[in-house]
Order: C-alpha cells, then sequence, then structure tokens
C-alpha cells in the first residue's frame, strides 16, 4: 500500500510540473455555456467575455440557444432547454459555437422545434456539424442543478462512469487516495491507469522514467 502511495504521488507531481497544453471554446452572442465537463459554469470560469481555456482531449460542454429577438414591436428573450455534446479538441486549437441567425420570437420558436442545427468553427475557417442531444429532466425546474442534470445524462448513456480525458485530475487523484481503505489497491491502480492513460506522450515519457529509477 505504501508503495503504491508513493507511486502515485509521484504520477500526481510528473503531471503538475508538465506543461499544458491548452485549446480554447468560445461562443456567439445568444448561445450560453451552460457547463464543462460537468462543472457548472460561473462568470469567473472565463478567460475573456465568452472564451473558455482548457486543456487538449475530448471536453463534454452544455449549451442553450439565449437571445434577445422582437416579439411583436418589443424586444423579447427567447431561450431554449439545454443541449448537451462532446468536442475533442488538439493543442492550439480554437472553436466557436456559432449561433444561429433568429431575429423574431416565432421565427425562433419554429427553428428549434424543427431541430436545432448547431456548428463549431475552427480557427482556420473550417466548420463542423455538432453532433448533440437534448438535455432532460424531471420536475418543475428540471435544470436548475445543471450538474444534477449532466450527472443524470452520463449515468444513463455513459454507464461505466464517463470521464473526459482532461478530467483525470490531480484532486480526482488525491479524493481516491485518502478515500480508499487499506488493502484496497484496486481503485488506487485504476487512478493511476487513468491519469497515464491520459497523460500526454511527454508526461507519459517523465513518468516511465521516473518508474525506472524507483526502488
Amino acid at each position: 500500500m505504501k508503495r503504491i502511495n508513493i507511486i502515485l504521488s509521484g504520477f500526481i507531481g510528473l503531471l503538475l510540473i508538465s506543461p499544458i497544453q491548452a485549446a480554447t471554446i468560445s461562443s456567439e452572442k445568444s448561445v450560453e455555456i451552460l457547463a464543462l465537463d460537468g462543472r457548472e459554469l460561473e462568470g469567473g470560469r472565463y478567460v475573456n467575455d465568452k472564451t473558455l481555456e482548457v486543456g487538449t482531449g475530448q471536453h463534454q460542454l452544455v449549451i442553450r440557444y439565449y437571445g434577445d429577438v422582437r416579439k411583436g414591436s418589443k424586444s423579447a428573450i427567447y431561450s431554449t432547454q439545454p443541449y448537451i455534446f462532446s468536442v475533442d479538441l488538439k493543442q492550439d486549437d480554437q472553436v466557436v459555437i456559432l449561433a444561429p441567425s433568429l431575429k423574431s420570437y416565432s421565427q425562433a420558436k419554429a427553428y428549434f422545434r424543427r431541430g436545432a442545427q448547431w456548428t463549431l468553427r475552427y480557427q482556420d475557417g473550417s466548420e463542423e456539424k455538432i453532433q448533440y442531444e437534448k438535455l432532460t429532466g424531471k420536475g418543475l425546474m428540471p435544470f436548475a442543478d445543471i450538474e444534477k442534470a449532466v450527472a443524470a445524462y452520463n449515468k444513463k448513456h455513459h454507464p461505466k462512469n464517463f470521464v473526459p480525458a482532461t478530467q483525470a485530475s490531480t484532486s480526482i487523484a488525491a479524493q481516491s487516495l485518502q478515500k480508499t481503505p487499506a488493502g484496497q489497491n484496486d481503485t488506487l491502480i485504476q487512478t493511476i491507469q487513468l491519469l497515464y492513460n491520459n497523460a500526454t506522450p511527454e508526461q507519459k515519457l517523465k513518468i516511465k522514467q521516473w518508474i525506472g529509477h524507483q526502488p
């Protein structure tokens, strides 16, 4: 048990000191990013007004349309239920979630009733259709707790504990280390495997070199 703890601590240290490969996700006006990788987003999480800096790998996002449209002679807000999808980002990718061009309340209502088309635009100008699903919920305010709604979605659609690549974080490793009773090493080994499998090639090389020097 002691040796496993030492190895896990080494993994954590190597991941912390290795350079982080970054990509960015942003959205056009009227597209609200509600959650990233199962966590609700707050204003402080944005790098700029509507830009998120993330690590490379797979990310799960929850978005909705929330914009000003005309309703008769007045301005009104049209909002939709959340949509959930995943995107796999490479180093230095810069993607923008495009908003549909909607002018009136009736146009927006008809557009989303037919089925929205969500699109990602990359830094080179290329575009990619988003393969999304509508996020469902129960109760009077099903999306008041967006994290709970995402967790329920993942439990249903990803029963084997779906975790986006970049979520194999040191905090998860630390929690496993603290909560695993002595003699139950499987969870620790799985955590080590998860960290290693989601490390960058440079991080994997450093991990191998470190293990090679262990007694």
